[in-house]
């Protein structure tokens, strides 16, 4: 007699390998929306501003290296410094939180509106596994408009140079690059992974968002002004990835970063745990009948 059903042939793979399918189901609804094409053109307006004047400044220097200081001078720095790239990975991360800001609603607030996520628990796919595709997604798209764009301007400059000198003596810079955009990818998909889980609707979540990175940091700057104490400066949770990523790339003022960093790392670790806590119980809340 012909057996009703078919056997299972395929390699089984293990249940940490389902955090990819929903890393990349979420980048695949953020590049569906105009808006996220409008926000990574305005990044790649950055990026191809420092591309050019990496090249502008590269071929120059071959011919006169007079001008090639000239052009430091007017675009600083645009040497292949730390500074630079720092500095890009910065300005890259503004345009990145705009971003982020109008996505969180598409990748985590709609799974508790529309009951994605009771879907996805449904399936043979642990909490922990949401957790982390959904930290994933997130991370992907921080990395696509933040550290591949440095990485890349990184190798340009590298491979615009006579030898494989520049690639050995700044080797420092590349785990900056990696640091810093680690520690941006993490802080911000922990607290937007937060945020959304809390206020699964974009206006809320905008105005949250904003709460964190514009009336905090505006506050700060108010009672530093006020009382006269640079420590006030720690209510900008950008300022603290900024020093940390300064750490990074070792190019720290001492006179004015060093006493503040330690409280900056404590800041930003504070942040993690606390909107760690806060996912945790939005997503036991789920309840799913098998």
């Amino acid at each position: 007699m012909t057996p009703l059903y078919r056997g299972w042939s395929e390699r089984l793979r293990p249940a940490w390998m389902a955090c990819w399918p929903l890393a990349t189901h979420g980048v695949r609804l953020i590049v569906r929306r105009k808006l996220f094409w409008v926000l990574l053109g305005l990044a790649a307006l950055n990026f191809l501003f420092a591309f050019a004047t990496i090249y502008l400044k590269a071929q120059v220097s071959a011919e006169n290296p007079s001008i090639g200081q000239f052009v430091d001078a007017v675009i600083s720095p645009s040497g292949g410094q730390a500074d630079f790239f720092r500095d890009f990975m910065f300005a890259q991360g503004t345009v990145t939180m705009l971003l982020l800001a109008f996505a969180g609603e598409l990748l985590v607030g709609g799974d508790y509106r529309h009951g994605g996520l009771t879907f996805y628990l449904s399936r043979r796919i642990a909490r922990r596994h949401y957790i982390m595709g959904k930290l994933l997604s997130i991370s992907l798209v921080v990395s696509l408009t933040t550290t591949i764009p440095a990485l890349i301007l990184f190798a340009e400059f590298g491979l615009l140079t006579d030898s494989t000198e520049y690639f050995q003596e700044n080797w420092r810079i590349a785990v900056g690059i990696l640091g810093y955009g680690v520690l941006m990818a993490m802080v911000l998909s922990l607290l937007l992974l937060a945020l959304a889980s809390w206020f699964p609707r974009t206006v809320p979540l905008v105005m949250c968002w904003a709460c964190v990175f514009v009336l905090l940091p505006a506050l700060g700057a108010l009672l530093r002004e006020i009382f006269d104490e640079r420590r006030w400066t720690l209510l900008m949770l950008w300022r603290n990835l900024r020093l940390i990523g300064s750490w990074f790339f070792g190019t720290m003022r001492p006179e004015r970063d060093a006493a503040l960093l330690p409280w900056a790392i404590v800041v930003v670790t504070g942040v993690c745990v606390v909107c760690l806590l806060a996912v945790l119980p939005r997503v036991r809340a789920v309840r799913v009948i098998a």
